[in-house]
């Protein structure tokens, strides 16, 4: 695969691709609804005073356009995929996250094809945040990041050698909402003293 030195014009081409699909999702959609959000409002607020009840029907929709616009806006963030993952997969792109990294870290991946976009994305954004903790708070000299395909599941877990103890944060938290939103499930073992292990268990579909 082309590295970003070998090939200085395919990364900003990926960018712009991946830009497109978001602005096109969210002008096909997210846009066109809070459009409509802003119409039935400003009927409501003229049907207030001379017909209670329309501009009460107007609120109502009003309200389910403005929910269904925030479910679009959140399957659109859940659906960004850094565009190293076009260009490298999912192993490729985790290599580059572990050769940038402080701490001295090996990628081991053994899977059969491609996941979903979806997947792949909360795949490596698992894998950012989890080594981002390694390199800020774990005082560890090593981290494997392993990747394996089991019972339709794409198995990810970051190990470090530090001192252990870690908890639970605002970073991991997040890091727990964006597998539960994919139907994924997350676990961190931490004991003092050390190792500690992330994984996380995404539906694959490969």
């Amino acid at each position: 695969m082309p590295s970003r030195d070998q090939h200085p014009t395919v990364w900003p081409a990926l960018y712009a691709t991946e830009l497109g699909r978001i602005e096109r999702r969210l002008h096909d959609g997210t846009q066109n609804r809070l459009a409509a959000v802003t119409v039935l409002l400003g009927g409501a607020r003229r049907a207030l005073n001379r017909d209670p009840g329309a501009a009460d029907a107007m609120l109502g929709r009003a309200q389910d356009a403005t929910e269904a616009a925030l479910a679009e806006l959140r399957a659109v963030v859940r659906s960004f995929q850094p565009p190293v993952l076009a260009g490298r997969g999912l192993p490729g792109a985790l290599s580059a996250l572990a050769a940038a990294s402080p701490v001295a870290c090996r990628v081991d991946a053994e899977l059969p094809g491609r996941c979903a976009e979806e997947v792949e994305a909360t795949a490596y954004f698992v894998v950012a945040e989890a080594l981002a903790n390694v390199a800020g708070h774990s005082n560890a000299r090593h981290a494997t990041v392993a990747l394996r395909h089991r019972d339709d599941l794409l198995h990810v877990a970051v190990t470090d050698d530090g001192r252990g103890g870690a908890r639970p944060g605002a970073g991991l938290d997040g890091v727990r909402g964006r597998v539960e939103a994919v139907g994924g499930t997350f676990a961190l073992t931490s004991p003092s003293g050390g190792p500690t292990t992330l994984t996380a268990r995404l539906p694959c579909g490969l």
